[in-house]
């Protein structure tokens, strides 16, 4: 008679399998280490997962990280107030994107620095790409005709470069979700305002090609 399948071994695995993978990466972490953090034995961890891909694509779904992608699309442009400080952001979209991070916060470590070797090793760049080119675009709409040089746009990949590993240092450090919300609150104070002044550095001397 085959054996049943339950429900919340299922759970516990993924939840020890994103722990472990948030902690030490898809490349660091093995099939016995998710079986130890789960309390259980290694064969029967295979009785769930055929292998460690597999259960790493069921603890980090695809379409979570298309929401992920969809909710910073959203946070990025509604803040793109880089170059003119007189309009006002609506924080719905960074509210809804901070709300996502919390009640994903394993997986949004994962994503932003931990998927390497995996289907989503690419998310990290990505995430860089989007909030540089939604800033560019917004520095071309308030100064038209400005000629974006290669400086500026290393300047800016590394200040976003900069922004994911704090997100990511921030949700895996901090102790609750108040002290993630007083955290992210103070480096987007930080960031807004460096961000209006590398505009206008962009829009001068650092435009020019």
């Amino acid at each position: 008679m085959p054996q049943v399948l339950k429900d919340e071994v299922r759970e516990r695995i993924l939840q020890a399998a994103l722990e472990a993978f948030s902690r030490s990466g898809f490349v660091g972490t093995t099939m016995g280490g998710i079986a130890l953090q789960a309390g259980m034995a290694v064969a029967n961890l295979y009785r769930y997962f055929a292998n460690k891909e597999v259960l790493f694509e069921a603890a980090v779904p695809v379409e979570l990280a298309l929401r992920f992608e969809d909710l910073l699309e959203k946070s990025a442009r509604s803040h793109a107030r880089v170059t003119d400080t007189s309009r006002a952001s609506d924080t719905r979209a960074a509210e809804q994107l901070l709300d996502f991070w919390l009640e994903h916060r394993l997986e949004a470590i994962i994503l932003l620095d931990r998927s390497q070797g995996t289907l989503h090793e690419g998310f990290a760049g990505r995430f860089v790409q989007r909030l540089v080119a939604v800033s560019l675009a917004e520095i071309r709409v308030a100064h038209p005709g400005v000629v974006i040089s290669n400086e500026a746009r290393v300047v800016l990949t590394q200040v976003f470069e900069n922004t994911r590993r704090t997100i990511g240092a921030l949700l895996e450090n901090c102790a609750d979700e108040s002290a993630i919300r007083s955290a992210i609150a103070g480096f987007r104070s930080y960031q807004v305002a460096g961000l209006t002044a590398l505009a206008a550095w962009i829009a001068g001397e650092g435009g020019e090609g």
